[in-house]
């Protein structure tokens, strides 16, 4: 299941459909390296290498390049049940913690064919891009993104425009992507299509000096086969540790054919000068969100930076979500309900995001060739809870070159 596409589907993270200003290029030559583990408390393990390119071809034009890699669960063990770690919730919680690896880490859930967690993947995701200021009247930027994976293939173009006003301290943002996903799960005789529409519209305000407030909403119109096909539904009174095989009792997933979604999204960025809070900043980020299958969410975001000195920049950040559960979900099925589930992400559920990241940031001039100049290495942990039981444990590091 395509990593991108996933965290959209999923009700636990679906208010990040957007962002704020979806562009992904700067006005800078540079190309990043970053590397990531996301440990999960059910013994999945995800690596993965992101790089990324971005080079000015003149003053207004920008062109961009990322690759990006998940490998799932490589070489570990773990056995069919996807036991491990403290807990002993049996199979039933090694699926809930597994489902949870897209959202937590952007990658597929790993899952074995008894349901368990020791399965293994890889995802491969491709990026092209370009940025155009047209005579300072217009910004536009076109990107193609592809992703694949066994189960899962997509193809997602975006266009975005952004037009400043007022002597530049107000800039409107313009977005459209479309995702045309191909999927094929496990359980599914045949791959099926779905595709998306999303469309985002937001405004950034300079108020003051210190001060810059955003506002946004998206909306996302989905249609066609909106399952993963990895999972089974058992049904009947039939006890989820025995589906294993699609049988009567044990029946794929069958949700509506059509999703639609908004999200609502406020934030603010503060910088202090002066006093104990000197060279630090503070970001605040509220996001509503609701679709059509009654599921709600609130999600708040706070995100704190400060100079340590000219060279070390350090940022905590916090993050809390909660949502409703879909109108179909419930407890047990039976063989004639029409639409059935066994997604922990379609349930009720909160989670907590705690992290921090510490930068340094290389003085202008520090090459390391002639034409390569050393930008900043970064290092980050960030702790996952959600109340289905999963926990998990994030590492990045990263390093930047300036060209």
């Amino acid at each position: 299941m395509a990593a991108i596409k996933r965290i959209v589907a999923a009700g636990a993270v679906a208010a990040i459909i957007c962002s704020f200003i979806p562009g992904k290029a700067s006005a800078e030559d540079y190309s990043k390296v970053e590397g990531y583990i996301h440990s999960f408390n059910n013994n999945v393990s995800v690596y993965s290498g992101v790089f990324a390119l971005n080079k000015d071809v003149d003053l207004d034009t920008s062109v961009y390049f990322k690759y990006n890699i998940d490998l799932i669960n490589p070489d570990t063990g773990g056995g069919e049940g996807g036991g491990g770690g403290d807990d002993e919730g049996g199979e039933d919680d090694a699926l809930n913690k597994s489902r949870a690896v897209s959202a937590v880490s952007g990658a597929s859930s790993a899952v074995s064919s008894a349901g368990g967690s020791s399965a293994t993947d890889t995802r491969h995701a491709l990026t092209l891009g370009a940025t155009r200021n047209f005579n300072n009247i217009i910004g536009a930027e076109a990107y193609l993104d592809y992703s694949t994976e066994s189960d899962y293939r997509s193809i997602t173009p975006t266009v975005t425009l952004k037009k400043d006003f007022f002597e530049k301290n107000t800039t409107l943002t313009l977005g459209y992507s479309r995702n045309m996903d191909t999927v094929s799960g496990r359980f599914m005789d045949n791959a099926e299509d779905k595709t998306a529409d999303n469309f985002f519209v937001g405004v950034t305000q300079v108020l003051s000096p210190f001060t810059i407030a955003q506002i946004g909403y998206s909306r996302n119109e989905s249609s066609g086969f909106q399952s993963e096909g990895i999972r089974l539904v058992p049904v009947d009174g039939v006890t989820a540790d025995t589906c294993t095989d699609e049988t009567a009792t044990c029946v794929e997933e069958v949700f509506p054919d059509t999703r639609s979604r908004n999200a609502y999204l406020a934030g603010v960025n503060h910088y202090f000068s002066g006093g104990l809070l000197d060279r630090s900043s503070i970001k605040l980020t509220a996001r509503y969100y609701n679709d059509d299958w009654d599921i709600t969410s609130y999600t708040g975001d706070v995100e704190y930076y400060k100079y340590l000195s000219e060279e070390w920049l350090l940022r905590l950040n916090y993050r809390y979500y909660t949502q409703t559960a879909a109108f179909f979900v419930k407890d047990s099925y039976s063989s004639v309900d029409e639409f059935k589930s066994s997604s922990p992400q379609l349930e009720a559920l909160d989670s907590n995001l705690y992290g921090a990241k510490l930068a340094y940031l290389f003085k202008e001039g520090e090459k390391i060739s002639d034409t390569v100049s050393l930008g900043t290495i970064e290092g980050k942990y960030e702790y996952y809870t959600e109340t289905i039981g999963v926990n998990a444990h994030i590492i990045m590091a990263a390093i930047r070159l300036i060209f």
